[in-house]
Parts: structure tokens; sequence; C-alpha cells
């Protein structure tokens, strides 16, 4: 019984530890508050769209972006569809998997069509 107990005990802590390492490793989400633009950073807004597999493909790039980027610039995504997105997109004429590039003041300075790699994404912000 001491055994099985010392068994059961093991398999929890392994599988907790697990999840630990998991949690630490998966990239933070994308942030999606568009108050960050013109805070003082530079800005990424990227209009996602969930139905597009580009856009999977550049929010992974992005996120490695942000990695290297630190606290420098925002790194942000609007959800294509939402309804907040609609003023934002209608006021800078973003498409679907489009990058707007915003300077610290606000000002859109660039605007790409999805994929970029993130070596393309920083030096759009002029962090390269």
């Amino acid at each position: 019984m001491a055994i099985l107990k010392s068994k059961v005990l093991w398999s929890v802590l392994a599988v907790l530890i697990l999840l630990v390492v998991i949690v630490n490793v998966l990239p933070k989400p994308l942030d999606m508050d568009l108050g960050k633009v013109g805070n003082g950073k530079a800005a990424v807004v990227f209009v996602y769209d969930p139905n597009l597999a580009v856009s999977s493909e550049q929010a992974a790039a992005m996120n490695e972006a942000r990695e290297v980027a630190g606290d420098q610039a925002s790194f942000l995504v609007l959800k294509a569809g939402s309804p907040n997105s609609a003023a934002f997109r209608g006021q800078h004429q973003a498409r679907v998997a489009e990058l707007l590039f915003f300077d610290g003041a606000g000002r859109l300075t660039g605007r790409e069509m999805a994929l970029l790699s993130a070596d393309e994404i920083l030096h759009n912000l002029s962090l390269r």
C-alpha cells in the first residue's frame, strides 16, 4: 500500500511539474489592447482572421519578433470581424492579414501584407 501511495504521489508530482514547464514554454498571447498605439513605443497591429492559414503563421512570427524586441515595441492583434475592430480598420483602411506599423506618437508609418518574418517586422518597426 505504501508503494502504491508513493507511485501515485510521484505521478501527480510529475504531472504538475510538466504543466509548469509547458506553461512557461508557451508564448504569451498577443495583446488586443489597441489603446497601446501611440503610448510612446512603436507598435505593430496585425489584422488577424482565424479563417486564414497565414494568420497563424504571422502570429508565430510576431511572437518571435516580440521576444527579440522585448519592451521596445507593442505587438497587437486586431481580430477581423470583432465589433470593436470596425472603427480602427475604417480609420486606417486596414485589410485582413495586414500589418500596420505605428511610431511612438501613434502615426501610421507603414503597412505590409502578411506573411512577414520576425526580422522584417523588426525592420519595419525600426528596431533592426
